[in-house]
């Protein structure tokens, strides 16, 4: 369950660090936390979460709201290519150079319901991009 909310709060996170402003990366508090690589879950509460490349990462997706009859609920796998740090609204490549995550990655989220324009199956679709200038 830790995991799942895990990547949602990533998602939610990354989006919002927006507002988070222009400063800089503290990188000596960064430097001296722990570093605590998904699935483990971390022994404090401050820490730098690693989300291995390669590795299969939890999604769990949920659709509810009193708009609705019923809900649903499921969990999806999704893969980065390489290794992603995170510490609050910070994320690295490296583990050493940090930028503001909405700097490295783009979040966007798309709803379509069934409509008379669209009668086929509704549709959610969450793109994540990594930004190229970085």
């Amino acid at each position: 369950m830790h995991a799942t909310k895990l990547a949602l709060t990533i998602a939610a996170g990354l989006t919002l660090s927006a507002c988070a402003g222009l400063q800089n990366a503290p990188p000596d508090a960064i430097a001296s936390l722990p570093v605590v690589t998904f699935p483990a879950k971390p022994a404090s509460e401050d820490f730098v979460y690693k989300l291995p490349g390669g590795q299969a990462i939890p999604a769990l997706v949920i659709i509810d709201g009193s708009a609705l009859a019923s809900g649903a609920e499921q969990t999806l796998a999704v893969t980065l290519p390489a290794d992603l740090y995170l510490y609050k609204q910070w994320a690295s490549d490296d583990g050493v150079h940090w930028h503001q995550a909405n700097e490295m990655i783009d979040v966007a989220l798309r709803l379509s319901l069934p409509s008379d324009a669209n009668p086929g199956p509704g549709e959610i679709h969450l793109t994540v991009n990594r930004k190229t200038d970085n």
